[in-house]
């Protein structure tokens, strides 16, 4: 009998995999993943690029996903972001329950047994003896608190909390008023308006209403510092606002509270909560927040991998799918019938792996993006490189949305208006923003145009106010070779769009990287990105490893990572750097030097260059080499802040095998370390990806097939599985001589 019910068993295992039936991938995701060492990720329960993230708010609140392992919580806020660096952002209605005395701003508690799962966290809170869980719909935090003890019991709504009060750097959030009111002994709403943090934004207002299963038996409400009993409303004076519902004590006793936000009113708040959660059953709406979990991830399904390895893959997928922030309805600025997306935090992280996995994966939710931006450029004048809280932030490096609206342009994203998408890159090509040149667009872009590189003098008023002495141009190095691989990304959207002036006037821009070429010497290889004055002569105090920040010649990154960062054309590199022998010997001292930062964006691509010089089997060993030391199934298991996703986006597309060079069409071959996985992109196309006897042995390929013929090219185009396809590899222990001589496409040489 027994051994019929297992046979039984293993029968409807099989129909549903033969039936498409989703397998719970939430098991494969660890949200603490990335909590530790850097990593910035947000471990509370919210819902794929949903509006409300919902979990603690820790010690001194400047962590900007609110988690600090081992710190005292404070309390559990609405809004957040994950895997991000600078000043922190939101942190907005914070809830927490207690027992006994109420002492606003100063009631915290450590934390036992934490547990977090895709739509679900809950934790202990030790000094109070209750247990808090969390989950989430889009728009409603849903929270459900277990009192242990008999003391008195209550539940603070905290409308003037929020994170990076006092951060440093010019970007600490502060408060502008809070505002709160007591409908009913069930009902309370308000709002918190603040200003500043990470892209030191204007204001934004969060409204909320919540919604109580057990009426309080007393209540009463606080400004500032002073608690007033009884009173049903704290009008917004500029100071911080809160109530608190009282209920009598009961071991065991659960109170469940809805709270739903919006940016709109509290009227919307509160329809957000009738329209998503009309019950008060907390396993359903968890469930809901698993399925749609699981619809996500589902999108890549993987065979033969450890248990480790497939927890790395997925947690790294889930991160993926946290941010940009879907607010579409959301928007307070103005009435449009695109979508609206908020918190691209920033595109110069995300746009080099982030954006084209959810072209691939996801490319229904990736054009709502590109469309979501387009119309941000429709109202304000210019597509966005960072955005958080309804305001533009400050450009990291070049008009990077270039590399996104190209990307998806090439890869035949449907419903986005490419004329206008055109139209927003060229703004950013041809019209200097005016003012503060760091908030968007090309600062600097009338010396661009002029001399084909961005100078290394600086003058305050060419710039804005916000840096205020002459210095190294406000990275130059890094906009002058961004700007030539964003007109690469131009002149393949002109090309498309049968604009052949401006494919080739950009076409030609595209190669202004090399005139901050100076054949300077370090290590054994010759030839850098340099400064230059606007008359030509080269400034002679600089160094190769000189790095920098905000007003220094490279932005995050020294001269050794960005004189690699021209994928538009790799073949003129490689002869500016002596041939293709000098190039691997370079990219040799690149990695065995130190100089390679997995944590750093400009290195993401490097990897790949190897291929371009006709050697993809070291591509494939290095990119190996860094999933085994960087990303593991600990809490410190991502190399620094994941940037909305971006760290762990690079680690989905290598694990999977291939590798996008962004604002492009192609793809790199580089480290299968799947047996077999199905990209399943909707609407019946299926991409399957197996890697023929793949072992700890054999890692390198040895051929490879493309929808059934030999692929003698280690590197493919999007339109060859666009609408599926089998990409097959045939693994060997030893390199051979795959890949090695039909190179990827380069602006130069094809």
């Amino acid at each position: 009998m027994k051994r019929t019910l297992i046979l039984i068993s293993l029968f409807l295992i099989s129909l549903n995999l033969s039936y498409g039936q989703t397998p719970n991938l939430c098991d494969a995701v660890d949200p603490f993943i990335g909590t530790e060492g850097g990593g910035n990720t947000f471990p509370g329960a919210t819902l794929p690029f949903g509006m409300v993230k919902l979990g603690p708010d820790c010690g001194d609140k400047r962590s900007n996903s609110g988690y600090v392992p081992g710190a005292a919580a404070h309390g559990f806020s609405h809004t957040h972001v994950s895997g991000t660096g600078g000043g922190a952002k939101y942190g907005n209605i914070l809830v927490m329950p207690f027992t006994g005395r109420i002492e606003p701003g100063k009631m915290a508690s450590a934390m036992d047994n934490e547990r977090a799962s895709p739509g679900y966290f809950s934790v202990g809170l030790k000094a109070y003896q209750i247990k808090a869980e969390l989950t989430v719909s889009h728009s409603v935090g849903f929270h459900q608190y277990t009192y242990r003890g008999n003391e008195e019991q209550g539940i603070l709504i905290d409308a003037g909390s929020f994170l990076g009060e006092g951060h440093c750097c010019g970007e600490a959030q502060e408060l502008i008023g809070s505002e709160i009111r007591i409908i009913s002994d069930t009902h309370i709403e308000g709002y918190s308006r603040v200003r500043g943090g990470w892209n030191k934004g204007g204001a934004y207002t969060v409204y909320f209403a919540a919604l109580f299963d057990t009426p309080a038996g007393h209540y009463g409400t606080w400004k500032g510092d002073a608690i007033e009993p009884g009173t049903a409303a704290a009008f917004d004076s500029g100071e911080k606002t809160g109530a608190y519902f009282r209920f009598a004590g009961q071991s065991g006793k659960t109170v469940k509270v809805k709270v739903g936000i919006s940016y709109i009113s509290t009227g919307k708040a509160l329809a957000n909560i009738q329209r998503e959660i009309p019950h008060w059953d907390f396993e359903k709406v968890q469930e809901a927040a698993v399925r749609q979990w699981n619809e996500a991830l589902s999108a890549i399904r993987i065979e033969g991998a450890s248990e480790d390895r497939r927890k790395v893959f997925y947690s790294a997928l889930y991160h993926t799918m946290l941010m940009p922030t879907d607010r579409t309805g959301e928007n307070p600025y103005w009435k449009s019938s695109e979508p609206y997306y908020d918190d691209y935090y920033a595109i110069w992280d995300t746009y080099r792996a982030t954006n084209p996995l959810l072209t691939l994966i996801h490319p229904e939710r990736e054009a709502a993006i590109v469309r979501s931006l387009v119309d941000i450029y429709q109202h304000e004048g210019y597509m966005p490189d960072s955005r958080s809280g309804n305001h533009t932030g400050r450009t990291q490096g070049g008009s990077n949305c270039d590399m996104v609206i190209a990307d998806a342009f090439l890869k035949g994203l449907p419903g986005i208006d490419y004329e206008k998408a055109y139209d927003a890159m060229v703004t950013n090509a041809e019209i200097p923003p005016g003012g503060d040149q760091q908030m968007e667009g090309r600062g600097g872009a009338n010396a661009y145009i002029e001399l084909g590189y961005v100078p290394a003098e600086y003058e305050p008023a060419d710039e804005g106010p916000t840096l205020h002495t002459p210095k190294l141009y406000d990275r130059a190095g890094t906009r002058t070779v961004e700007y030539a691989a964003n007109d690469w990304a131009i002149a393949l959207v002109a090309k498309g769009l049968g604009k052949e002036a401006d494919y080739e006037k950009y076409r030609q821009r595209a190669s202004n990287w090399a005139n901050l070429w100076r054949r300077v010497e370090s290590e054994g290889a010759t030839g850098f990105i340099w400064p230059r004055r606007k008359d030509g002569s080269w400034v002679e105090d600089f160094h190769v490893k000189k790095g920098g920040s905000w007003g220094n010649f490279f932005y995050e990154a020294d001269s050794w990572e960005y004189s690699f960062n021209v994928p538009q054309d790799v073949n003129a590199l490689i002869d500016s750097c002596g041939g293709r022998d000098a190039f691997l010997a370079r990219l040799d001292v690149f990695f065995r030097n130190g100089h390679y930062q997995v944590s750093n964006e400009p290195s993401f691509f490097t990897p790949c260059l190897y291929t371009y010089a006709g050697r993809p089997d070291k591509t494939n060993a290095t990119v190996r080499d860094i999933i085994r030391k960087h990303y593991t199934v600990e809490r410190d298991g991502i190399p620094g802040n994941d940037d909305a996703g971006s760290m762990s986006a690079w680690a989905v597309f290598n694990l999977m095998g291939f590798y996008p060079n962004a604002g492009q069409d192609v793809y790199l071959i580089t480290a299968p370390h799947f047996e077999k996985l199905v990209i399943d992109r909707g609407k019946g196309r299926v991409v399957e990806v197996v890697a023929h006897g793949l072992s700890d042995k054999n890692i390198y390929i040895k051929s490879a097939r493309l929808n059934g013929a030999p692929l003698e090219r280690a590197w493919f185009r999007h339109n060859e599985i666009a609408e599926g396809g089998k990409l097959e590899f045939f693994m060997d222990d030893e390199p051979g001589g795959f890949g090695k001589e039909i190179r990827p496409p380069s602006l130069s040489g094809g």
